[in-house]
């Protein structure tokens, strides 16, 4: 048991290196302007983050770097950090989008009920604190959130309904191919078997008449020298029509071995 939850956590955890640098690039992106959103501007007394939001921030961000191998735990770790960043802060800064991001990204890899849920907790989160002095965001901000969570989620799963129907497409289309190699495939093995008999009824014909033309000459070498010599005759142009024939038959054997696509695998 311990072995098969291994290998699903290994399957879950393994991501080809492109999708890790992107990934990358989106924590640093979403670390570098939530910083910049919460520099203060010369003689800003409000300045100072307290070491607390400057660890939320980071961990908020560096979570993302771990967004489609685990997305509803990284929806979840941004949340709290989020969560929590917020009451320390002033001025607010821009680490919401690393919320956004990993819903985005649930919504994205079909974990939608659980996007869903972690939007609703952030929104819950919010009015909670709305009511007390904690809180940073006035109604019409809240409204706005609403919108920005629908719209991240919503565009997330359209994504993945996208991309479902690219595989269904592509998957059709390689079935669809392999139908048409097996087809073909057919339609050659019938022609060579067609050309076998007809390989098997000329020999057949020119092998009993070398048979009947040799008992023939054998029998009048002595007695009418002329037959026999006529005979010997037909034997040869038996064998040389046998002969070309053949020759013909493997001729048109090799093209529709050329012409055959390789059985899939």
């Amino acid at each position: 048991m311990s072995r098969l939850r291994d290998t699903r956590l290994g399957r879950a955890l393994r991501l080809p290196p492109r999708g890790r640098h992107a990934d990358a690039l989106v924590a640093a992106g979403c670390l570098l302007v939530s910083v910049l959103s919460v520099l203060p501007e010369e003689g800003d007394a409000r300045a100072r983050q307290p070491e607390a939001a400057w660890s939320l921030l980071v961990v908020a961000c560096l979570a993302l770097y771990f967004r489609r191998r685990r997305p509803v735990v990284v929806a979840a770790v941004t949340l709290v950090a989020c969560g929590l960043y917020y009451p320390l802060t002033e001025p607010d800064g821009l680490v919401i989008i690393t919320l956004a991001v990993a819903l985005y990204t649930a919504a994205a890899e079909g974990h939608l009920a659980a996007a869903a849920a972690v939007a609703a907790a952030a929104l819950a989160a919010t009015a909670y604190g709305n009511r007390g002095d904690a809180s940073h965001l006035e109604d019409a901000a809240g409204v706005l959130l609403v919108g920005w969570f629908v719209a991240v989620i919503a565009i997330g799963a359209v994504v993945r309904n996208r991309r479902a129907y690219l595989r269904e497409a592509d998957e059709r289309a390689r079935v669809a191919e392999r139908g048409r190699e097996l087809e073909a495939r057919r339609r050659a093995i019938e022609e060579r078997l067609r050309i076998a008999r007809e390989l098997h009824d000329v020999l057949g014909h020119n092998i009993s008449l070398i048979n009947v033309q040799a008992t023939a000459a054998l029998h009048g070498l002595r007695r009418e020298p002329e037959r026999a010599e006529d005979a010997l005759t037909a034997i040869k142009q038996a064998s040389k029509d046998t002969l070309r024939e053949m020759r013909a038959t493997l001729g048109v054997l090799r093209q529709v071995d050329e012409a055959a696509p390789v059985a899939p695998a």
